[in-house]
């Protein structure tokens, strides 16, 4: 519940970014299952501002360690196609950091993490070594992209919620269709520069 300084912003920033660049080098040149997009995985968002919760359903069929951003959702799609371009070894698009660092100052992006044991659904929070944050800003539906990786199995899975639809739900793709995972939506609609 605490807002972040520019300073531990773009810490945090930059850290997850130096993070998410390192695993997508070793996917890139993994011969293992790489990153998925629309697994049966599921990231749920509930609540707004200092009281969003962020959950991760696990059906990945390993355990997995997760961070996630948690905001608007323009800049949480753009956050999805960062993570691609970033997998596929491609530099971030120009002023997406002072984005990130810009919403944080204005408590309308939070940092938070977590275990999720194959099967289970665990609530996130926020890093314990101080590199994370969560919401301020209670005037929007919060969204969260979460970045899942299976530790040395070479595997990585991104899911993204869309803000206002109920927890179990988990995405924009269940709320239309009933069916689907969270993490294709911003395969198809990232926006980047809005």
């Amino acid at each position: 519940m605490r807002p972040l300084t520019r300073l531990g912003v773009a810490a945090v920033a930059t850290a997850l970014a130096s993070a998410t660049a390192l695993t997508g080098s070793t996917l890139a040149n993994a011969q293992g299952p790489g990153t998925v997009y629309d697994s049966p995985s599921r990231v749920s968002v509930s609540g707004t501002g200092a009281t969003t919760t962020v959950s991760y359903t696990n059906k990945s069929g390993m355990d997995l360690d997760c961070v996630a951003y948690v905001g608007k959702e323009a800049l949480m799609l753009d956050v999805q196609v960062a993570i691609q371009l970033q997998f596929s070894g491609e530099a971030l698009p120009e002023g997406f950091m002072d984005r990130l660092i810009d919403a944080a100052e204005q408590g309308q992006l939070g940092l938070v993490e977590g275990v999720v044991e194959d099967g289970g659904t665990a609530e996130f929070t926020v890093a314990e070594n101080g590199l994370g944050a969560l919401l301020t800003d209670g005037s929007f539906s919060p969204v969260a992209v979460a970045i899942c990786f299976a530790t040395g199995n070479e595997y990585a899975e991104v899911e993204t919620s869309v803000g206002g639809v109920p927890a179990g739900l988990g995405s924009l793709d269940s709320a239309l269709t009933g069916l689907g995972s969270s993490g294709s939506v911003a395969r198809t609609t990232g926006s980047l520069g809005s």
